[in-house]
């Protein structure tokens, strides 16, 4: 059974901490825990007397002897040898055979006699065999029976008893001589119970019980068969110390097991390990450090203009200011657990008003129950229940009802019987009846309703006129008796308990429940600290976290020790479920309140109905349960929580979690902070704060950039440190970490375009602008998006890669027309090559599309008026793609150089400016769908030209460049030494070579 190990584990694992008080007259664990495995697991030795008897009567003494000699002798010869005197044995036996023949018929008896005597002689051992024989006879004899076999038990037990030095185990009849000591403790009156009190006992060597309630427990210094007379009635059952457990036939209690893993795994030993909190170390106002040096992320970023990148250059460096205040170390004690009004009222137990129903539960927790005109103990059954019937299952019982009724008089109430409507009494001689109505508070008609106390723990008192009553149970009956110091041990039990329906609901889980309890660690996400009740924190500062402290003490709040005069009253066996409930209020981690108070309700019903599991037992059990139901509910109001926090200040510290420092303002409240982090106002300790211009890193004062030594600066700018500390540039500028060298009032010939893959769309697409011709609407003829396009190579799939994508729809006799431009700067003197991809689109997102038109781009220096004209600037050939040119390629590369004068050239210091543009066109067929992408678009200087080209481009800019001039710019290949020559050729009516781009 599930509480074998347990009490075995309890007695291993949870040396350490403080036990309960051991009940004075109760067993101890050891002896519960060895008790409950030869139970469990030891079978009776004893065959059911009153069976046995009812054979024999059906057939015969001699047949019952015979049977009950030879299956006795054949499994217990050896042990009866050696206990038992052989000449005793063979007397009893002849006596015994001599008994049963004459009683019930002579020639069967002394067939019996020769059987017995035949039987024992074969088995080697006479005497043994004769002891063996006697012991059946007697057990046959004193046992219950029926009727008719009634008078041959009378026979044989009379001359059998007196004088057979056996064990007797079981039987009913009584003893002549006194116990030594008696026990109306609700559970000594059990078997084991007993047992356990009599091995306790100096001297005791065998017991009674009483199978009734308010029966008692008694221990004797000799052995049964010394005086005891046999008998068939009573409910008094007595034992030899050494007989195995009690069995009667009838039904067993519902269990309250799982139906599978019954395996225990090991109990906790002991708490979380006490925090240890990382040492503070002091930090000086100013602390002298050299930064890292920085690592550029990709190019230097040189300035369009060295004259204007002069003119503004800046760079940050300061000394490092002093700390503002010096702040103190965080705490080492935590912030104190929640108190007084910073928790919420608890409800109080019972309230008066019939909707709060309650039980009434005497001094050892059996629930009263009414009598004829009167209430009393619940009642043990004395012969077996029919299966099913409800009180075999204590823990779903339903017990009778009361509640309380105010009466006009103040905190004294009536108690009603809800059941029956009728009120609880005392009569003036102190008897308990019930009446049809109230009296008040004074005696009416000899009796007297408005006595009721009842406190927020669930305790009633009974008091009428200044005197005070001892309200107590005997047996079947309750009595009021008037006390100077009366003692209340009456408790009423809420019907309804919340967390008692709730775990009873699954029975299976919550044994699951007290098992990961032990393993510890699985039940950490159910019962976390979430218990707004009994929060094991304050609330402010927000992410205070539970912590074990330096120097605990455990065992503060054992529920069972501040409760030991009402313990040791209760049928119940709660070492382990104390030890247990004790050990998780110690716990600063990992459990809450209401979490181990569901765990220590649990507990205490699997070690009832472990405990007790027979229908006998069937009081001890419901009033177990009864008293685990009770403790739970006084556990869930101030009394248990007061406890818990007892345990809970004596173990716990309550600190900052996140951010991880616990800190106090001169105020005097608690805030949390990072000192070890970026907290300006708490770098390196509680209120310590960094200078203005500083910065907190990891709990340091010091620089928001860069550092070396006691100066502030940024190694990307400062010419002083450039990149790194000591590092100086000559001459004194800096740029991404790099030193620069400027050059004023010259052009750096660098990239002209940028975003040429359109991958920055931040703004649109980031430094280019798009526009329609007139005839087309954009975003509605022509639509410019983002791509990301992929192509065949053969038969490989290539990309995708970024582009932007332009779909012109509907197209008109003219074809539709936009321009896509971006201003970039050019060098005067350098040539720059430009160069881009074009991709015809026949597939969008896997689906495929028609796109039937031919379409061409042709790149200028400036935007031209309409798409067909050139207006002076230079332009490109015209780059086709669509229906008729489908293939992925790269276009160019477009040769060009610019000038100042020019058209379309602007002029900024030493740089010059051109609106690059690329004019798009689908044209066929009409009415058609062109969609197509440009991506990769570049243009690189790619040779610095020689004088005699820049003097001719010069020449040609005075005279006046343009689309009808007809010039040509020729380029001189850069290896040879050759005159610039250009020809002037005559426009040819009708025909525009700019836009051909085809020349004579």
């Amino acid at each position: 059974m599930l509480l074998h190990h347990l009490l075995a584990l309890t007695a291993l694992t949870l040396a350490d901490a403080k036990k309960c008080k051991p009940r004075s007259t109760g067993p101890s664990l050891a002896s519960i825990a060895s008790l409950a495995s030869s139970i469990a697991l030891e079978p009776s030795h004893n065959p059911d007397a009153s069976s046995v008897i009812t054979s024999a009567a059906s057939s015969g003494a001699s047949s019952v002897a015979s049977s009950a000699a030879s299956s006795v002798v054949s499994s217990a010869a050896s042990s009866a040898a050696s206990s038992v005197a052989g000449s005793a044995a063979s007397s009893a036996a002849s006596s015994v055979a001599s008994s049963a023949a004459s009683s019930v018929a002579s020639s069967a008896a002394s067939s019996a006699a020769s059987s017995v005597a035949s039987s024992a002689a074969s088995s080697g051992a006479s005497s043994a065999a004769s002891s063996a024989a006697s012991s059946v006879a007697s057990s046959v004899a004193s046992s219950v029976a029926s009727s008719a076999a009634s008078s041959a038990a009378s026979s044989v037990a009379s001359s059998a008893a007196p004088a057979t030095p056996t064990e007797y185990c079981q039987v009913k009849g009584s003893r002549s001589s006194t116990p030594i000591k008696t026990s109306d403790v609700l559970a000594d009156n059990t078997f084991a119970g007993c047992l356990a009190l009599c091995s306790a006992e100096a001297g005791c060597v065998s017991f009674s019980i009483q199978i009734e309630t308010g029966g008692f427990c008694g221990l004797y210094s000799t052995e049964t068969y010394t005086d005891y007379t046999a008998g068939t009635t009573g409910s008094t059952l007595f034992f030899d110390k050494s007989c195995p457990a009690l069995e009667l036939p009838g039904p067993t209690l519902v269990p309250f097991l799982p139906t599978q893993n019954n395996e225990v795994p090991p109990a906790p030993t002991g708490v979380a390990p006490a925090l240890v909190l990382p040492p503070f170390v002091a930090q000086p106002a100013v602390v002298k450090s050299d930064s890292p040096p920085y690592v550029p992320t990709g190019p230097q970023s040189k300035p369009a203009d060295d004259n204007e990148f002069i003119k503004t250059y800046t760079y940050t460096q300061y000394t490092l200011p002093s700390v503002v205040s010096a702040g103190s170390p965080p705490l080492t004690t935590g912030v104190p657990l929640p108190s007084g009004t910073d928790l919420p009222t608890l409800p109080c137990m019972v309230t008066p008003g019939a909707q709060a129903p309650f039980s009434v539960l005497n001094e050892q927790f059996v629930p009263m129950v009414s009598r004829t005109n009167s209430i009393g103990p619940f009642l043990q059954p004395t012969a077996a229940p029919a299966p099913g019937d409800p009180m075999l299952d204590p823990t779903t019982y339903k017990l009778p009802s009361f509640y309380l009724e105010e009466a006009g008089v103040a905190d004294v109430y009536d108690l009603v019987f809800a059941d029956s409507g009728q009120y609880v009494a005392m009569t003036t001689d102190g008897e308990v009846i019930l009446v049809s109505g109230s009296t008040g508070a004074a005696f009416v008609g000899g009796h007297a309703t408005t006595i009721f106390s009842i406190d927020c723990f669930g305790k009633i008192s009974v008091t009428l006129g200044g005197t005070g009553y001892t309200w107590s149970t005997d047996g079947k009956k309750s009595t009021l008796t008037a006390a100077a110091s009366p003692v209340n041990f009456m408790k009423a039990l809420p019907v309804n308990q919340p967390e008692i329906h709730a775990m009873l609901k699954d029975r299976k889980r919550t044994t699951e429940m007290i098992e990961e309890l032990m393993a510890k660690d699985a039940l950490r996400k159910r019962l976390t600290n979430a218990d707004s009740h009994a929060p094991q924190c304050p609330n402010s500062p927000p992410g205070l976290k539970s912590h074990t402290k330096q120097g605990y003490e455990l065992d503060q709040g054992n529920f069972c020790e501040a409760q030991s005069d009402w313990w040791e009253l209760g049928p119940g066996d709660f070492d382990f479920p104390c030890s247990l409930q004790s050990l998780c209020y110690d716990q600063c981690e990992d459990y809450s309140w209401v979490g181990c108070n569901a765990i220590f309700s649990g507990a205490m019903y699997l070690s009832c109905l472990n405990e007790f599991e027979n229908w006998w037992e069937v009081v001890q059990a419901i009033a177990c349960a009864a008293q685990a139901t009770w403790w739970t509910a006084l556990a869930a109001t101030s009394t248990g929580r007061d406890l818990y926090y007892k345990a809970q200040k004596s173990m716990c510290y309550c600190f900052c979690s996140s951010p991880p420092d616990t800190c106090l303002f001169e105020s005097g409240a608690f805030y949390c902070a990072d000192t070890r982090g970026t907290d300006l106002g708490n770098c390196g300790g509680c209120g310590r704060q960094c200078g203005p211009n500083s910065a907190c890193r990891g709990g340091v004062c010091g620089c928001p950039n860069d550092q070396c030594g006691d100066l502030c600066l940024d190694f990307r700018n400062n010419p002083n440190n450039c990149g790194a500390c000591g590092n100086v540039c000559d001459p004194k500028y800096c740029i991404s970490g790099q030193c620069y060298k400027p050059s004023p009032d010259e052009c750096a010939p660098d990239p002209a375009v940028t975003n040429g893959k359109f991958t920055d769309r931040s703004n649109g697409f980031t430094n280019w602008t798009m526009s329609a011709y007139s005839g087309s609407t954009l975003g509605t003829d022509i639509i410019f998006g983002g791509s990301q396009y992929s192509y065949y190579v053969g038969q490989v799939l290539t990309g995708p890669i970024p582009a932007i994508s332009v779909k012109m729809d509907n197209l008109l006799a003219g074809g539709r027309h936009a321009a896509l431009k971006q201003k970039v700067k050019m060098c005067p003197g350098f040539e720059y090559e430009l160069k881009f991809a074009l991709g015809y689109v026949n597939q969008v997102n896997g689906a495929g599309i028609t796109s039937n038109a031919d379409c061409a781009v042709r790149w200028l220096t400036g935007t031209p008026s309409t798409p067909g004209a050139n207006d002076g600037f230079q332009t490109s050939p015209s780059y086709t793609i669509g229906a008729s040119n489908t293939a992925f390629r790269t276009n160019g590369p477009w040769k060009v150089s610019v000038s100042e004068g020019q058209a379309g050239v602007t002029k900024t210091k030493a740089n010059l400016y051109v609106d690059l543009t690329a004019v798009i066109s689908c044209t066929v067929p009409t009415g058609g769908f062109g969609y197509f992408i440009i991506t990769d678009v570049e243009m690189l200087p790619t040779r610095q030209l020689k004088r005699e080209e820049i003097e001719a481009n010069a020449k040609l800019a005075k005279r006046g460049a343009g689309g009808g001039s007809g010039l040509v710019f020729v380029s001189v290949d850069a290896e040879e030494d050759s005159d610039l020559a250009f020809v002037k050729k005559p426009v040819v009516k009708g025909r525009d070579n700019w836009a051909t781009g085809k020349w004579d």
